[in-house]
């Protein structure tokens, strides 16, 4: 269910910026919030990365929660294995640290 890796085309100043990330937010779009979510999340992120301000941050952490339980209730839901919602939650927490 899980892709490897994937590539997101992003648009950051005007230029398309190419990202390759674990998780692809397509594997999860029968999941009630999840492929949306991750879909945003990318977004905030790559405009952080592009326009270090603090309302990009604030935007990027604002989101970054609102998915944190997003994955738990899909988890509790049974959507999610709890292996792979942890997994989940490690690697995206890990973007938003490595950014600050």
């Amino acid at each position: 269910m899980v892709a490897l890796c994937f590539t997101v085309d992003t648009h950051a100043r005007g230029d398309i910026v190419k990202s390759v990330y674990k998780y692809n937010p397509k594997d999860y779009e029968g999941i009630l919030g999840l492929s949306s979510d991750l879909s945003t999340f990318y977004e905030l992120y790559e405009q952080y990365r592009a326009d270090r301000t603090n309302d990009s941050l604030f935007a990027l952490k604002n989101h970054w929660e609102n998915l944190f339980f997003t994955i738990k209730h899909r988890e509790l839901e049974g959507f999610l294995s709890p292996m792979l919602a942890s997994e989940t939650r490690d690697y995206l927490e890990e973007l938003v640290n490595d950014q600050l």
